[in-house]
Formats: C-alpha cells, sequence, structure tokens
C-alpha cells in the first residue's frame, strides 16, 4: 500500500500485496468484539490496497459502523512470514461493479461468478495506519 511512508517497511513483502492470496479481514462488531472473514484483496491501479465487499454481509455492517479494520495476510511458501495491515476502511458505492473483473482476472474467477453475490457492492479502500511484518527486517 501506499500513501504514508509506512509502505518502506513492507518492502520485503511486497509480494505477499501484489499476489492473489486470501487474507483475514477483522473487523469490530457492533458490541466491540472482533468479527474475522476471508477476503480477497488487490492492489489498484492507483496503487490503493482495495477490496469488494456487499452490502448484504456482516463486514459491510461492522465497517460502517467502526471503520478501523485489521488485514492480516500468511505467506503460503512460509507460514511464519506475515503482513498486518492495521486500517481504517473507506468505503465507496459500486453500482456498475467496475472492480469486479479486476478481482476476476487478478483470482483467475468468473466475473459473473463474483456479480452473483447478493446486496449491493461496495469497494473498501484500506488506509494503512500501522503495518507490521514478521519476521521484522533489520535497518
Amino acid at each position: 500500500a501506499s500513501g504514508d511512508g509506512r509502505g518502506r517497511r513492507a518492502e520485503s513483502h511486497r509480494d505477499l500485496l501484489r499476489s492473489a492470496l486470501t487474507a483475514t479481514l477483522t473487523t469490530i462488531d457492533g458490541r466491540g468484539r472482533p468479527h474475522s472473514t476471508a477476503v480477497w484483496y488487490l492492489v489498484d491501479e492507483d496503487g490503493q490496497l482495495k477490496g469488494s465487499i456487499t452490502s448484504d454481509r456482516v463486514k459491510y455492517r461492522n465497517l460502517r459502523r467502526n471503520a478501523n479494520c485489521d488485514l492480516f495476510i500468511i505467506d503460503p511458501a512460509n507460514v511464519f512470514r506475515t503482513l498486518e495491515i492495521r486500517a481504517e476502511a473507506d468505503l465507496t458505492a459500486d453500482p456498475e461493479k467496475a472492480m469486479l473483473p479486476k478481482f476476476a482476472r487478478a483470482y483467475n474467477v468468473d466475473a459473473g461468478m463474483l456479480a452473483a453475490a447478493g446486496g449491493d457492492r461496495y469497494t473498501i479502500t484500506f488506509r494503512p495506519r500501522r503495518i507490521v511484518v514478521n519476521p521484522r527486517q533489520q535497518a
């Protein structure tokens, strides 16, 4: 992710952002408890880390109420190598479902399958507050 200078810390893990992996997105529910779910993500043409969700999902309702979230990625080739992005999520309506072809290409799936999900479609733009890499890189 780019934008706030914290990306330098994650340079050693940038490949995880550019890979078609599944991450764990943790949001905060209405009672202040964590809610975790598997999500896809991608770095868009504008350099921002994004996701796509529908309005009928718990994670959407949680992010509407509280934009604080955590995206956690585990390297499938080395489970000790992880990237955690503590972020604020910006939700933007995507009525044309413009993000779906991008996700279909990135994850090699049919865009029609993605479009079949219920609810209105929203793009999540993750605004990193803190990036944690493991193992930590030496300066």
